[in-house]
């Protein structure tokens, strides 16, 4: 669906989907949408997870590898730091949306800090695309956008995902009851994507008990 390298926030958010189930409407608008060259100060994603996920929008890193053909061993790398993203404005926008789930919604996009080496990644891209190279990347996702409170249930992870390229286009669904622990899903990327949440101190756990 959209095009180049890097991928950044929107690829995270998308940990084990590709365009299948994106509504066409969707589609069509990002049609012409390429990551590798816009402007991704706008870009924001927006997840409704189930109720027993945690959000953990300080702890997710989007790790960015890109490399010209034949030169895999200078490979560049790029670490994206995802933090919560949502304006005022969001909130009722995206209450108005379809969804599917009946929890909050948590809203991502890139560190500020990190759009500099970002906007610097894509430039750097462009020239080599100029020249006639033909490039190739790889993206990951560390920390994981949400900590569980419970073991992974053996039927269906439903989330509903929405993402804001541009002011232009607004919010748009990408992925509305989307399970990401279909059949054939990659259990381990999805544990990943949603480790354990840390258990609480001792002390804190007593207080909690009284």
């Amino acid at each position: 669906m959209t095009r180049g390298l890097p991928s950044l926030a929107l690829a995270s958010a998308l940990f084990l989907s590709a365009c299948n189930g994106v509504p066409l409407s969707t589609q069509w608008k990002l049609r012409s949408f390429d990551l590798s060259t816009a402007d991704v100060a706008p870009l924001r994603v927006a997840l409704r997870a189930p109720d027993w996920l945690e959000p953990t929008p300080t702890s997710a890193r989007v790790v960015v590898a890109y490399w010209r053909e034949g030169e895999e061993a200078a490979k560049r790398v790029l670490t994206i730091r995802l933090v919560s993203g949502a304006r005022a404005e969001d909130g009722p926008i995206l209450a108005g949306l379809e969804s599917t789930l009946s929890g909050g919604l948590v809203v991502f996009e890139a560190d500020r800090r990190d759009l500099a080496a970002i906007r610097a990644a894509q430039e750097e891209g462009m020239r080599w695309r100029e020249s006639g190279a033909k490039a190739h990347g790889s993206l990951e996702l560390d920390g994981g956008l949400f900590c569980r409170r419970a073991e992974i249930p053996a039927g269906a992870v439903i989330f509903d995902v929405y993402v804001h390229t541009d002011d232009a286009l607004g919010w748009l669904p990408l992925l509305i009851g989307h399970d990401a622990h279909r059949p054939g899903a990659d259990e381990k990327k999805l544990a990943d994507f949603m480790p354990p949440c840390a258990a609480a101190p001792a002390n804190v756990a007593a207080k909690t008990r009284r």
